[in-house]
């Protein structure tokens, strides 16, 4: 069987990553060393940096760094998505059998608690701007 250049190819992520078989390095290797220039090559392509690639981390304080600041993204957002959900549900509407439920006129004690929830929610998420220095 002739072995052409795209078979090669092919396997040569395997090759690199040795998650071939010791078959499929020897036939990897066989035809590197008979083909000198194709080896140049694949060494030139293997070697170059990937588009998009992330550099990997200089040192554990980055790796922190970058996990604190998600973690306060994810809590400041939850925040807001709470703050803004009760802040809203006091002006919510349904329709119950017909009839025209809306909670701030048939509910007014419900909504003065969500309202009060939401103020609490609204004073967490200032809170939380002010100390990250983005407010």
């Amino acid at each position: 069987m002739n072995i052409t250049k795209d078979v090669i190819n092919d396997l040569y992520p395997l090759y690199i990553e040795k998650e071939c078989s010791a078959d499929t390095r020897a036939l990897v290797d066989e035809y590197l060393q008979r083909n000198p220039q194709h080896a140049e090559e694949l060494g030139r392509v293997m070697s170059a940096p990937l588009l998009g690639a992330v550099p990997p981390a200089k040192d554990l304080e980055e790796v922190q760094s970058l996990r604190e600041a998600r973690r306060r993204v994810r809590r400041r957002s939850w925040l807001l998505g709470f703050a803004i959900f009760f802040s809203l549900t006091p002006f919510s509407i349904s329709n119950i059998d017909g009839r025209i439920w809306w909670c701030l006129r048939d509910a007014p004690g419900t909504a003065l608690i969500y309202a009060a929830i939401a103020v609490f929610f609204w004073i967490l998420y200032a809170i939380n701007r002010k100390r990250s220095g983005s407010f």
